[in-house]
């Protein structure tokens, strides 16, 4: 599955369908085997980058206590929330009986008050996990500022200049990959074939004309 849209790519599914005889696709999808081993040898060729600029190093002490990232139990609220209906919709069904009955007098004086308690604590508590949630996402949003800025001096290394030259000219490469034939064949990529090799080739071979050299200004050519 992770080269499920480069195999949808190169098969050219995007524009057309598959041919309707077994032969034939079969031989459309073995003239993609060595594309997609041609494909995944160039991304092995990325550059090491600085472990920092991408993950948080797990050693710091920072990270050793578990932090619970706080929720709302949206289920209890419903369930509370189904509860105080329930009772308002007993009491209005039954209005007739409470209000004209004295026997439920004390019954008619304490329902409102007591609706109300339950009322508001379903707010209180709701409120304060809101709250909670918001303040952690704050936090969140705070240290992550101030982690960009703790590592921002990665940005100028110069592994992280070379994976993004080495980047660019991996899109690039990709781009002119394209079938030119449909003869159900490894030659209908002949010319993107020769274009994968000759990056691989740049990226491997010591005695080559490398691209990720930094000349002393920093400017990659």
């Amino acid at each position: 599955m992770d080269n499920y849209f480069t195999i949808i790519s190169l098969l050219g599914l995007r524009n057309q369908n598959l041919p309707p005889f077994r032969e034939a696709r079969l031989k459309r999808y073995r003239s993609i085997k060595k594309m997609v081993e041609l494909i995944e040898t160039a991304g092995w060729t990325q550059p090491k980058v600085p472990f920092n600029a991408f993950c948080l190093s797990s050693q710091d002490p920072e990270w050793e206590d578990d932090m619970t990232y706080p929720v709302i139990e949206y289920n209890k609220f419903g369930y509370q929330a189904m509860a105080f209906g329930l009772n308002l919709f007993l009491y209005a069904y039954n209005y007739n009986v409470i209000t004209q009955n004295i026997r439920f007098r004390t019954f008619r004086y304490l329902f409102p008050v007591v609706q109300c308690f339950i009322f508001g604590r379903i707010y209180f508590e709701y409120k304060s996990e809101l709250t909670k949630v918001n303040l952690f996402d704050e936090y969140v949003q705070l240290r992550a500022q101030e982690l960009v800025k703790e590592n921002e001096f990665l940005l100028e290394h110069e592994d992280i200049k070379k994976f993004v030259w080495w980047y660019e000219d991996y899109k690039e490469t990709l781009c002119r990959v394209h079938r030119q034939a449909n003869d159900h064949a490894a030659t209908d990529f002949k010319d993107s074939e020769l274009i994968l090799q000759d990056f691989i080739r740049r990226y491997t071979n010591p005695n080559s004309a490398r691209p990720l050299n930094i000349q002393e200004k920093g400017v990659l050519f």
